[in-house]
């Protein structure tokens, strides 16, 4: 069992595993006609946001998931909503595609039930995250080998997808009448009190309209932060080149290795995290790149060289990215949508820089870096913009290398 932090869960680190299979039980007997009432608690992990409880019920199990917004302050109306709006796309997701998405038995996002909080209640799904084997040698396969058979199973399930289409930006409900509607999106928050809070904004008509409402802020108390501002406006002017077709999709909100379930072969078994799912731009929607393939766009984040044990060069990760958009082409049967898969890696960190102050310098200087070239110390190219040493003509010819490197990458939209 994993030793869960009190400070973030408080009284939840507290459910009893006999409450659990209570739970559990009851559950079992109404969706799965399991008549018994013995069973156990057999696994508790905690993860940032959740504390996921696998109990075993007769010959199965179910997984009991409860949110870090249910105790103290933090339980509120757009939490209960929140939850209300995960288990709809969960839902929504398993009665349109195959996709392998657990399925959701029941909910309560209040605390009068047997646990004393919310909590959602869905089917165990079979595997092991991608990262926990991406850097091991599993036998029989030889590691590139069941690396590429993850990475060509992972594109066939994501290509499902590409019927969701929805009108907004926001969250995915369901009307008195069973059809689909989109919703404010939700985000995180850190509160004063040190809970984590759920927030609301939106639904949004436009790229441009999310933007507006949740660019991280641009501070102008040092040479860094005028340097990335500079950098960060025509970043953000070039992104809506990246983007044509109207419509927004669906993507995981967290599509990274620990959250993508596969067996010893391969095959994905399992995507799960569905917590503050949302609709999103074409490009950064289903068809585009998961995130372990795109570390090297995202620097601060990366170890490579210097962690080479557990991360993938950049010449690797470009080729993994290349046998991906050659399989999402395959599964899609080339239609609109693949055309986002190519330039992904780029849109995040484009996406990303808008909305992390902490990312954006990083992610700043790669970009100059690729527009100036390699032999050129974009470090220092950034501090002599920021410092006002980098003169307007100096500037204009970099502004213009940036533009045409994101329109020779990204255009063709």
């Amino acid at each position: 069992m994993d030793e869960l932090d009190r400070e973030t869960f408080g009284p939840l680190v507290d459910i009893q595993p006999s409450s659990l299979v209570r739970l559990a039980s009851k559950i079992a007997a109404r969706h799965l006609r399991t008549s018994t009432t013995a069973g156990q608690l057999t696994a508790r992990i905690g993860g940032s946001y959740n504390i996921a409880h696998v109990v075993e019920i007769g010959n199965g199990k179910l997984v009991i998931r409860v949110p870090v917004t249910g105790w103290g302050t933090a339980l509120t109306p757009s939490a209960a909503r929140a939850m209300e709006s995960q288990v709809t796309t969960m839902r929504l997701i398993r009665s349109r595609t195959t996709l392998p998405v657990p399925e959701v038995y029941a909910f309560d996002a209040t605390i009068d039930n047997e646990i004393g909080a919310p909590y959602i209640c869905m089917s165990f799904l079979p595997g092991v995250p991608v990262s926990e084997v991406w850097f091991h040698d599993m036998a029989p396969a030889p590691r590139d080998a069941l690396r590429l058979r993850i990475l060509g199973s992972l594109a066939h399930q994501m290509a499902q997808l590409h019927g969701l289409v929805f009108d907004k930006m926001g969250s995915i409900f369901m009307d008195g009448s069973d059809l689909v509607t989109v919703g404010p999106l939700f985000d995180w928050l850190e509160a004063e009190d040190g809970c984590l809070h759920v927030t609301e904004s939106g639904p949004f008509d436009s790229t441009a309209g999310f933007l507006g409402a949740h660019l991280a802020p641009t501070f102008d108390q040092s040479v860094w932060d005028r340097a990335e501002a500079k950098v960060l406006d025509v970043i953000l002017d070039c992104i809506p080149r990246l983007d044509s077709a109207p419509g927004f999709v669906i993507c995981p909100p967290d599509f990274d290795s620990q959250n993508v379930l596969v067996d010893g072969e391969g095959t994905v078994t399992g995507i799960i995290d569905w917590d503050l799912a949302h609709t999103m731009p074409r490009f950064l929607g289903f068809s585009r790149y998961p995130g372990w393939i795109t570390r090297d766009w995202d620097p601060l984040m990366y170890g490579w060289p210097k962690m080479a044990d557990s991360e993938d060069s950049p010449a690797t990760l470009a080729r993994y990215r290349e046998f991906y958009n050659w399989e999402m082409g395959k599964a899609l049967q080339q239609n609109e949508d693949w055309k986002f898969t190519k330039k992904s890696h780029i849109a995040e960190a484009m996406w990303i820089a808008a909305l992390s102050s902490r990312n954006r310098l990083e992610i700043c200087r790669k970009f100059v870096q690729v527009a100036l070239g390699e032999d050129i110390k974009a470090l220092d190219v950034l501090y002599a913009v920021g410092a006002g040493g980098y003169g307007d003509e100096a500037w204009n010819a970099l502004e213009t290398k940036l533009r045409h490197w994101i329109d020779r990458t990204c255009g063709g939209a």
